[in-house]
């Protein structure tokens, strides 16, 4: 397999540039343009879906207004049965201004008689597109003959851009008359300035009634009917448009408005292509500089690369001295406390090997000494004759103990398994004791996984029945593992003679010495095992009373077992 090559600093520092400055900066620099796009096309687009609304909204109020108005007056026979006194002329003007005041728009009333002469007195003259019957599509006194009743909405004929509300005035179920109301074009023109999208309205039919917008239509001058009842994004003599489209006065009127995406998406491209010039200017500067700013930078590296490699062939008296920048002072002084720390590390790691070999010897001697492994096979022996299960298994505890001891007493392993062997131990205990030797474990579950040194809790337990039986006749030992603070605590417990106050101290500061100074080997060299091992707050603590027994707790830091490979 080819081996992957390594960069050098300067090429780190580069990538380091492009990875982590430039880019970033590119792809948040392309988001915000996105960003951008897409709030100025939902301005530009809510703009163009608002002012359809506020002109359908304008409109279709002030049609209505005067509707009302021409309803209201239709249903008054007296108009065209009797003559119009000053006071009634009055009141019908004086209603249109308000109507007007209101609106904001004017629009001239015209009331007629079935001969199409005007009953106002002060009536302008009536518009021919008014009273022009020749066309059925167009004229508006033609769809009030056809249902007086109802309200009547028509566009005039010809050129003139004039919206005609009308409806007839019956007595007894005949027409006997005509209301009819004009607002031109004109009227509105000064809506459609208030707005920047294009607009369009026509009737129902296509007809134009105003509009800012030459483009949308056919050769008759009509609003171009394949788009008719459309909205949203739509293709028009290749160019792109949004279309707002609302129908108001029950479909009577259309009220479209038109925005030109063409235009946008140029001056975004535009946009668009001058960030990604000025981004390749940005990032060839960058390179260039990041070239010489590594070049700098490498000078104190070389210095520390250098000194490690004195380190690698086994120099471990090069020290670094640098001042150049305050990170870079620091990695020194931390190296030279690294270099002495190694020292002191080799040192005590050759102090540990010594004190692991002399643990596994005395654990070994202490645990399968003559005398032990002569005392249980006699009792496999007596057992076997008197209770051969209790003789089989005492045979498998031993073996199973016999094969976990010799193997490297240094060996950390997990507490689960660790708890496996001690109760092998245990059992020939048990055995061995009778009812005179009970015992107890409790392992909390979250720490089964835990990795422990070999061969500790069976000098703890061997310990507790060396020195525990005393002048009584049954000891109880129990052990008990859990977490705290971030620590693995074992507790050994029995309810042996115990020990006076004078000689645990003794054994307390033995504890302390670099050396061990008496007899007690075992716990002395769990304790210093430990210690060599973890360098922290661990190791071995006692208490004890005479006549009420022994507490040893082992506190260790949390190591978790590390899953198997593959």
């Amino acid at each position: 397999m080819e081996r992957k090559k390594i960069k050098t600093f300067s090429d780190n520092i580069r990538h380091m540039f492009t990875r982590y400055a430039i880019i970033p900066v590119f792809v948040i620099a392309c988001a915000c343009l996105t960003l951008f796009f897409g709030i100025w096309q939902y301005t530009v687009y809510t703009s163009n879906r608002n002012a359809n609304e506020e002109i359908s909204k304008q409109i279709e109020q002030t049609v209505t207004e005067y509707a009302y108005r021409i309803d209201t007056l239709s249903r008054d026979a007296s108009l065209i049965t009797k003559r119009i006194h000053t006071d009634r002329l009055v009141e019908i003007r004086r209603a249109m201004y308000q109507l007007t005041s209101k609106t904001g728009y004017s629009a001239k009333l015209y009331i007629l008689n079935t001969k199409l002469r005007s009953v106002l007195p002060d009536a302008d003259l009536v518009p021919e597109f008014v009273l022009d019957t020749s066309c059925s599509d167009w004229g508006i006194l033609h769809e009030i003959q056809e249902e007086p009743q109802k309200l009547s909405l028509q566009l005039a004929s010809g050129e003139n851009r004039i919206l005609c509300i009308g409806k007839g005035i019956q007595e007894k179920g005949k027409l006997i008359g005509y209301v009819v109301a004009t607002i031109p074009a004109e009227e509105f023109q000064r809506l459609l300035s208030r707005v920047t999208p294009q607009t369009m309205i026509t009737d129902g039919k296509g007809w134009i009634y105003l509009t800012n917008n030459y483009v949308f239509q056919d050769s008759l001058g009509r609003f171009d009917r394949e788009l008719a009842n459309t909205k949203g994004y739509i293709q028009y003599q290749n160019r792109w448009y949004y279309l707002s489209h609302n129908s108001i006065l029950n479909g009577m009127l259309h009220v479209y408005n038109f925005t030109d995406h063409e235009l946008q998406s140029r001056m975004f491209m535009i946009m668009a292509l001058f960030v990604l010039v000025i981004f390749a200017a940005i990032i060839l500067m960058t390179y260039l500089i990041s070239g010489k700013v590594a070049k700098k930078s490498t000078r104190d590296i070389d210095k520390i690369a250098g000194a490690f490699e004195q380190v690698e062939q086994g120099n471990l008296d090069c020290y670094l001295s640098i001042s150049s920048s305050v990170e870079f002072k620091q990695i020194g002084d931390a190296y030279n406390v690294m270099v002495d720390g190694l020292k002191k590390y080799l040192k005590e790691n050759k102090e540990l090997v010594e004190h692991v070999a002399f643990a596994q010897v005395k654990q070994l001697e202490a645990q399968f000494n003559p005398h032990f492994l002569f005392n249980t096979l006699d009792n496999i022996r007596f057992m076997a004759k008197i209770d051969s299960d209790e003789a089989d298994k005492m045979i498998v505890a031993l073996s199973s103990l016999l094969r976990y001891s010799i193997s490297d007493a240094s060996e950390e392993i997990a507490v689960e398994e660790d708890m496996e062997f001690t109760k092998s131990y245990l059992t020939i205990l048990k055995i061995r004791f009778n009812k005179r030797f009970t015992y107890e474990i409790s392992i909390e579950d979250r720490i089964k996984q835990c990795r422990i040194p070999k061969l500790m809790m069976q000098s703890l337990i061997e310990n507790a029945v060396k020195y525990g039986y005393g002048d009584g006749e049954t000891l109880h030992v129990s052990i008990r593992g859990y977490e705290e603070n971030e620590k693995l605590i074992f507790i050994c417990k029995d309810n042996g003679a115990g020990m006076d106050a004078e000689v645990l101290q003794r054994i307390r500061d033995n504890l302390r010495m670099p050396v061990n100074k008496s007899n007690h080997h075992g716990i002395y060299n769990i304790n210093r095992r430990i210690q060599l091992m973890y360098h922290g707050d661990y190791g071995v603590s006692l208490t004890s009373k005479k006549g009420e027994g022994t507490i040893v707790t082992l506190t260790l830091p949390v190591n978790i077992k590390e899953p198997a490979g593959d």
